[in-house]
């Protein structure tokens, strides 16, 4: 049973304590008043020692308090601040009141000739790195990429070999290595004799295909070969299907596990699946289903086809990344640097983490110059990126005789050095470690190799425009441009209007 107080008792505690409370804000006098100025300059003492070790973010012992609380103020410690939803500001003692951001503390946090600003705060769970120390596992991996101070480790592999092959880039000797290129011959009717057999399905009788690395697929005609390549992985290059022969393609296409397919157009038309999302098609026995379509890239310039392949009676489907290259015009390059650059890290990522069935394939209109174009300038920018350098002459020789007419004018020719001078400029921003602002810096200072690739691309801009505009030029390419289906010739320099 529990006592109650009675009310005399509740009102003698009462008046107990308020009397407490007025002794407290009216002290009797001390009959030793110096006792008591001893007393009170010790407890300013002790209360600015307080304040100070605060500022300096140590911790207030438990002696220094109780001495605090004898005063009239008593100071709060930092540390009693609520640790809930702590921000990268919050990790910084206040100075004035103020709370300091930690960006600056984190980006030096991995250098030891600059020194923290202050030291970490344990009661906070500094995310700053320090010397055992493993709270900064909670900084976004975007900070932490940011606050990384550019160092050796960062450069990119490839730059050696750039800077090696950039010094020796010179427009006459690349012109002169694809008047070599140019004489390499193909007896059409030795080593053409199925191509030439089955005209009606080719798009144009000025494009041979070769026996010895011609798909074939049930007996069916396809205008499709397989090329050797560095990769390791199957690459074909073939022309779009001519009407009625889509069956056949895409025939080709499952057999050969073609999972990603790059299609480069210009002002031709093709139609030979289904372009509309949830559209499908069937060619004979062939079921073609258009599953989605995405623009990449951040803009127009490439379309992503998910098409779905699937023969009749046939349970087991194959889905192919279609991408279609936008804006790009027979035997020119294209009007992008960055988007045959993006395409080429596309194939290269494909080849890294494709299955050993898996194989690439690259369509132009008639499967041989802009397809021979990309394929070449992968491969080139493959050697760049294994510390290699690229002998141009030689990778376009290696495309051509497996695939005739492949990269096709001096136009392309040149661009793939173009294109390379583009890839060497911007590579840096690529490298994962590296700092953006870092890049931004070596542009302002005009860094050599930087400076050299834009060099070098109006050099060759202006001497390929210079070759064209010469009249001997312009007449043996006349006599030799395949005309279009609309009867006109086209040879135009996107070159000169490169982003």
């Amino acid at each position: 049973m529990t006592n109650r107080p009675s009310k005399s008792n509740t009102k003698n505690s009462t008046r107990g304590k308020q009397n407490n409370d007025e002794t407290s804000r009216h002290p009797k006098k001390s009959k030793h008043p110096k006792k008591v100025r001893e007393v009170k300059q010790e407890q300013e003492q002790s209360s600015a020692m307080s304040i100070k070790a605060v500022k300096k973010g140590k911790k207030v012992s438990n002696a220094q308090q109780s001495v605090d609380g004898l005063g009239g103020g008593v100071t709060k410690p930092v540390h009693a601040k609520k640790e809930k939803n702590l921000t990268i500001s919050d990790d910084e003692a206040p100075t004035a009141g103020t709370a300091t951001s930690t960006l600056s503390t984190v980006s030096t946090a991995g250098s030891s000739d600059v020194p923290p600003q202050t030291p970490p705060r344990k009661e906070l769970g500094s995310i700053r790195k320090t010397k055992g120390n493993h709270g900064n596992e909670h900084i976004p991996s975007s900070i932490k990429h940011h606050a990384t101070t550019p160092t050796t480790q960062d450069k990119w592999v490839g730059e050696a070999a750039a800077r090696s092959w950039i010094e020796k880039a010179d427009f006459e000797k690349a012109k002169a290595d694809y008047a070599k290129i140019q004489s390499i011959g193909v007896n059409v009717e030795k080593e053409c004799k199925i191509w030439k057999s089955n005209s009606k399905w080719n798009q144009s009788e000025e494009y041979p295909t070769l026996d010895s690395n011609l798909v074939k697929v049930d007996n069916e005609y396809v205008n499709m070969a397989q090329l050797d390549t560095p990769f390791g992985k199957n690459v074909f290059l073939g022309q779009f299907p001519v009407k009625n022969s889509e069956e056949a393609f895409w025939k080709a296409v499952f057999d050969k596990r073609a999972t990603n397919i790059h299609i480069i157009v210009g002002n031709e038309s093709f139609d030979f699946f289904p372009q509309k999302a949830e559209d499908y098609r069937n060619y004979g026995n062939m079921w073609i289903n258009n599953r989605k379509v995405t623009q990449i890239h951040g803009n127009d310039d490439v379309c992503r086809y998910h098409i779905e392949v699937l023969p009749r009676d046939c349970s087991n489907s194959i889905v192919c990344v279609l991408d279609v290259i936008k804006n790009w015009n027979f035997e020119n390059v294209p009007v992008k640097y960055a988007v045959a650059i993006k395409q080429t890290i596309e194939l290269t990522n494909f080849f890294s983490n494709a299955s050993s069935d898996e194989s690439a394939l690259i369509m132009s209109q008639h499967g041989a110059g802009r397809a021979g174009f990309l394929l070449a300038l992968t491969v080139a920018v493959n050697k760049l990126d294994s510390k290699t350098e690229p002998c141009i002459a030689d990778i376009v020789k290696s495309i051509r005789v497996q695939r005739p007419k492949a990269v096709e004018s001096l136009t392309q020719y040149a661009g793939l050095y173009t294109s390379l001078f583009y890839f060497i400029k911007v590579r840096p921003l690529r490298t994962p470690k590296f700092h953006i602002n870092h890049f931004k810096k070596k542009l302002g200072k005009s860094d050599g190799l930087v400076k050299k690739s834009a060099e070098l691309t109006q050099q060759f801009t202006n001497a390929l425009n210079a070759e064209i505009n010469q009249p001997s030029v312009i007449g043996s390419v006349a006599s030799t441009v395949t005309n279009t289906n609309n009867g006109s010739a086209v040879l135009s320099l996107a070159i000169s209007g490169q982003k």
